[in-house]
């Protein structure tokens, strides 16, 4: 992830929600070598700027299983 390019301004909307990049189910993160923390799409394959996952959505943003099928789908 660290040799990830940036996910571009353009492709970002400024969002304040529940649909924020980091409730997607492509939002990643991980850490580097300086365990400096990274967050990343999955899906673009590219890393969000410091602080974007709080406050931007993508247009490619979906909702995780969890909010389609509910929190425990096989007890039902």
């Amino acid at each position: 992830m660290e040799e990830w390019t940036f996910v571009d301004e353009h492709e970002l909307l400024s969002f304040r929600g529940s649909e924020a990049c980091m409730t997607c189910q492509h939002f990643t993160h991980g850490v580097d070598a300086h365990c400096h923390t990274l967050v990343a799409c999955r899906l673009r394959q590219q890393r969000l700027a410091d602080g974007e996952h709080l406050t931007r959505r993508c247009r490619l943003w979906t909702p995780t299983w969890h909010q389609e099928a509910g929190w425990a789908p096989e007890y039902s």
